[in-house]
């Protein structure tokens, strides 16, 4: 298993170090895996599958027979796409995201559909920051999102060490949680004109924080449980609501470190610390600007805890009533 990767080049220009980085690996014949929007990127001369045909047929593996590596070119999908392809195919697999929505760029963890399970981090991550930087601000904002729940995501791992007996590592969760916090303060406390290089940074970090621990504890929690829950209540009443993984992700941090707050108070103020920091990126803070009523926030505080087996803030569930006054004095709903 690659725990973190060889080689992490993160500046305006990297995309161009591609061919330099393949032949400091030895990898002579890669597969790029990338997005009909993305491709424009791709000025290779290296063969190109795009990910939504790959996820649409089944895996043949005498298909790609002779490539040596996968390189994942894009935003989640592609990166998720190459990254599963990879792992399939028992080869290398090289992140270049063309934007910064979410820690995946360089975790082992693939997302394609839920439950989520643990690949092969990237051998290499190349991330390009002048390309990152004009992507859609609603992505770069959605990437907080991913990077704040880090904080509740920890919170989480050390109750359910304290209560649940699980296993715990400190020096992962010190990572993961000072990333997020050294994030949270340069947005408080800057003019942004280098945001997207820190938060590709932070993402990246995070990713890393997840290969070390092998578990995706470091990144995700309570708040990752909320946002699962609205996928499913998007799918189970076919809502048109095109949120992000990463919006949801922010929101949901807002309300369990609340509940932290709750029980610890040196915690006192967090989840309006991090409220700011989102506000200040222009990421959602409330249902509506999420694009959902209220009543699916509350239902999916209610059901969150069933998602998946992991303890965190919200142990056996929240009751309709529990939610609603969360909801409400987060000023979420």
């Amino acid at each position: 298993m690659i725990i973190t990767p060889r080689y992490t080049i993160i500046e305006n220009g990297a995309i161009n170090k591609i061919e330099e980085v393949l032949k400091k690996l030895n990898l002579r014949n890669p597969l790029i895996v990338t997005g009909r929007n993305t491709k424009k990127y791709c000025k290779f001369s290296y063969d190109v599958e795009y990910y939504d045909e790959i996820l649409n047929s089944q895996i043949i593996e005498q298909k790609y027979i002779g490539y040596d590596c996968i390189i994942g070119v894009g935003g989640g999908r592609a990166i998720d796409t190459g990254k599963y392809l990879a792992y399939k195919l028992r080869i290398p697999f090289i992140s270049v995201p063309t934007t910064a929505s979410n820690d995946g760029i360089a975790s082992p963890i693939v997302s394609i559909k839920q439950p989520s399970f643990m690949a092969d981090a990237p051998i290499a991550i190349i991330a390009d920051t002048e390309i990152i930087k004009k992507s859609p601000k609603r992505l770069l904002s959605a990437g907080m999102g991913d990077i704040v729940s880090n904080i509740t995501a920890v919170l989480d791992w050390k109750l359910a060490y304290k209560e649940r007996g699980e296993k715990y590592s400190e020096s992962s969760a010190i990572f993961s949680k000072t990333i997020a916090k050294e994030l949270i303060s340069y947005v408080l406390n800057s003019d942004l004109s280098e945001y997207h290089n820190k938060l590709v940074k932070a993402l990246v970090g995070s990713g890393i924080a997840i290969a070390i621990a092998n578990s995706s504890r470091p990144a995700s929690g309570s708040e990752h449980l909320f946002s699962h829950a609205l996928d499913k209540l998007k799918e189970e009443y076919n809502l048109d609501v095109n949120s992000l993984h990463g919006e949801q992700c922010g929101i949901g941090t807002i309300m369990m470190s609340y509940l932290h707050e709750k029980e610890n108070k040196k915690l006192f103020g967090l989840h309006e610390k991090i409220k700011m920091s989102l506000k200040k990126v222009d990421a959602p803070t409330t249902a509506k600007e999420l694009g959902f009523d209220e009543d699916i926030i509350i239902e999916a505080l209610t059901i969150a805890h069933k998602i998946r087996n992991r303890w965190t803030i919200l142990r056996e569930g929240l009751s309709r009533e529990e939610a609603k006054k969360l909801a409400e004095e987060t000023g979420i709903i």
